[in-house]
Parts: C-alpha cells; structure tokens; sequence
C-alpha cells in the first residue's frame, strides 16, 4: 500500500471514531434526558400512592386542592364546607370581614367548620389552607382560592317546641339576646308553610288559638336582629311536638325546680301543693310561693291541692277555711282546687259515711264562695272507704300507677278528669322523681 492510501484510511477512521464520539454523546444525553424523565414519573407515582398531595396541571390550567363547596347560616353560625379529593391531615381556617385582611380563626380535621363568631350583617370571605404530615413535620399544600363573600345572618331561635292545650298550641324556643323579634312560619296538615305572626319583643313564646281540634300543626321561628335600621332574618328552626295535656303535681319535697326546662320538657300543667292540713286549718307549703309564680311565668297551667288531715266534720271545715284564706292570694287557677284525702289508716269500710261527710264538708265550703274543687284519691281508697257517687259530682283526680298513659280506666268512678299515671317520673328540670299526670276531662 502507498504511503498516501495509508494515511488517507487513517484519516477515515479517525473522522469515523470523532463521528461515533459525537453520537454516543447524542445518544447519552437522549438516554440521561429519558432516565430522568423516568424517575420523575416513578417518584411522581410512588408519592401519589402515598398520599402525598402535589398540585397538578392540565393543560396549563391549575387545579386546586382544595375547593369551597358551601358557605350557609345555621342557627349557630356560618357553615362553611370544602371539598377535596387528596387525603389531608388538617385544614387552617383563614377568613377576611369586609375584605380586610386575612386572619388565622381555626385549625379543623373535617372538611367543615362553623364560624360561630359572627357579627349580623357583616361581609365574610374564607380560604382554606390543607396540610398533612411526613416524618411528623407538618407540611402544608397550596391555599385554596378565597371563597365568595357571604353576608351574615343572625342567630336564630334554638329549641322550638310546641306544648298542646285544648283550645291552643304553646309555642317556646330559647332566647336570642341580640334578637329584636321573632318570626312564626306554621304549617296544618298538608298545606304550605304561611307565616301566622311576627313579634316585634324579644320574648320565648307564642300561644296559637288559631288553631282547629284534631288538626296537625307544625311551627318554625326565626329571629330578627335589627342592625344599622335593617332587619336581618335568621334560619327558620322546625319545632318539635313534646306535650299533649300532660302533667306534674309537685311540693317541697321535689327541691327546687327550674320550670322553664320543665316547660321545654313538655309538661303544660302543675298540680302545686297549697300546704297540708291541721286541726285547726294547715301548714303552708315552703315551696308554694315559688312553684306558683315560676310555673305561672313559664306558661305552665296551675292548680292547687291541699293534703288532708282531717279526722272530723270539724277539721275538715277548718282546712276549708285555710284553703279560703290562701286562695284569695294564689287565685289564678287553671284547675279546681283539690282535696287531697288518702291516709291509709282511713281506708277502712267502717269510715266510709264519714269520710265521705269530710270530703262534702271541705268542697261545699269552697264551692259556695265560687271555688270548683275535686277530689283526689287512689281507686281502693274511693271503692272502699267513700261513698265515691256522692263525691264524683266534684271531679275526681285518680291515681292509678300503670306508668303508662296507653291504659286508663276509670274503675266505674264518675266524672275522672284527671289521672295520675305515675309515681316515678323522670322530668327534666326537677331532681327527683315526680308523680305524672294526665287530664282526661277534654
């Protein structure tokens, strides 16, 4: 080979080997570019399955991770709730008034708060900022966008529940103290819902005469809170039917009582005891001043019995008289004025003209200075020991514990108008147990 051929074919293979340094190049950067395009994808994968949360773009368009999905009013508050598809650990609460600036007011683990700290009237805007923890180091993601604003409503009137009487419904509810009045939305039967009044005073009652016997009725209340001369309306509440002529009868010997929770329970009447009969007239009950007024105040209808213990026409007509003196202070009755007559010891065949004769003594002396009365007792007492036709023409208050109201029965005894159905009731507002009743009269 001449020397010009072979340096010719050296100068070939050296441009070869730079032609093939040059691609390896290429190709190493192709390979090094996709390697780590590679790793991107599998960490991207490997955090995503473990619950990492990334935001992620879609042609270009952020999506959040967190999102509002409504902001309303209850009657404690605004209620604001966010949905998210990522599992977070933990979300900080931040909100604006009347676009000031953004304030830190929480930090909630469900996807909710209520906002109780409110001002009526006032312009409110949220963000949410979500957060999760790695290696017990809170780590926090992107806020989400600020929600719309949202005018606050006041609070509204928690509690509402409806009390039946004969001739009207007792409406109730707990007192708003920022409320200037009272809105009343009632619904009969199938029909709609109409609004029946609307109470310019802040008051916890309404009592509806409106109304037609056997009908169903429903109620809502809502309050009104006046602000800057504007009246702003709360959320309706939906009352809840809790009583149906039902009742207590009640002495010091049940404490101290907090008739408006007795009330809320449900309870429309109290029979208070006056005080308990002496030879020579009787011993005023400590409670009766109180439980009279208190249950009065409450809308709770009220009657008055007097525990006998008269062994004679004598001692009978001096309770009479008793009872006559106090009536003239406590005379706002509901009820007719009972005559308490059980001692055990007079429940014997051989006292039954007599203590009939006690019983028309006490209630004819009361019922000639414009009193009714009645009687109470338990069905042995008056199938035994009273002449119980003589009496029924007063009214009877029977006590038969079934600890049911499903099982009346009169005995055969005339003109039972109410009956005590229990001896161990649980009420709320009264620590004890407490006898139950029920009118049966209408």
């Amino acid at each position: 080979m001449k020397i010009q051929d072979r340096k010719q074919q050296k100068n070939n293979c050296i441009i070869n080997i730079n032609l093939i340094k040059t691609v390896r190049k290429v190709f190493g950067a192709a390979v090094l570019v996709s390697g780590i395009c590679y790793m991107g994808c599998v960490t991207a994968g490997a955090n995503t399955n473990m619950g990492v949360p990334k935001t992620e773009i879609v042609n270009k368009q952020v999506i959040e991770s967190v999102s509002f999905a409504k902001v309303s009013s209850t009657k404690k508050g605004t209620k604001i709730k966010w949905n998210t598809s990522k599992k977070y650990q933990g979300y900080v609460i931040y909100r604006s008034k009347n676009n000031s600036k953004l304030q830190k007011v929480d930090t909630v683990i469900k996807k909710q708060y209520l906002d109780e700290n409110i001002e009526t009237g006032e312009s409110y805007r949220y963000q949410i900022k979500p957060f999760y923890y790695k290696k017990n180091k809170k780590v926090f993601d992107k806020k989400s966008s600020m929600s719309d604003p949202y005018v606050a409503k006041p609070y509204g009137a928690d509690n509402v529940c409806v009390v039946s009487f004969k001739d009207y419904k007792y409406i109730s509810w707990d007192l708003n103290e920022l409320a200037s009045g009272y809105k009343i939305l009632r619904k009969k039967g199938n029909e709609g819902w109409k609004e029946i009044v609307t109470l310019t005073k802040n008051i916890d009652m309404y009592e509806d005469y409106d109304i037609v016997s056997n009908e169903k009725y429903q109620y809502k209340v809502a309050a009104i809170e006046n602000v800057d001369g504007q009246d702003y309306i709360s959320v309706y509440s939906t009352s809840v039917n809790v009583g149906d002529l039902k009742g207590i009868d009640v002495s010091y010997h049940n404490g101290k009582i907090d008739w408006k929770k007795v009330r809320k329970a449900g309870i429309s009447f109290a029979m208070i005891r006056m005080g308990y009969g002496t030879s020579k007239g009787g011993i005023i009950d400590s409670c009766l001043d109180y439980n009279y007024k208190n249950a009065r105040k409450n809308g709770i209808k009220v009657g008055l019995y007097l525990y006998s213990y008269a062994d004679n026409v004598r001692e009978a007509r001096n309770e009479a008289k008793f009872t006559y003196k106090m009536l003239k202070k406590y005379n706002k009755l509901d009820f007719p004025m009972a005559f308490d007559f059980e001692n055990t010891y007079r429940n014997k065949k051989k006292y039954k003209k007599l203590n009939t004769k006690i019983i028309t003594t006490y209630c004819d002396y009361l019922e000639k200075k414009g009193f009714d009365t009645s009687v109470y007792s338990y069905m042995d007492f008056f199938h035994k020991a009273v002449d119980y036709k003589k009496v029924s023409k007063y009214g009877i208050w029977l006590a038969r514990w079934t600890n049911s109201t499903k099982n009346f029965y009169d005995g055969g005894i005339p003109n039972v108008q109410m009956w005590q159905y229990s001896a161990k009731g649980k009420v709320n507002g009264i620590k004890t147990a407490v006898d139950l009743n029920l009118n049966v009269a209408h």
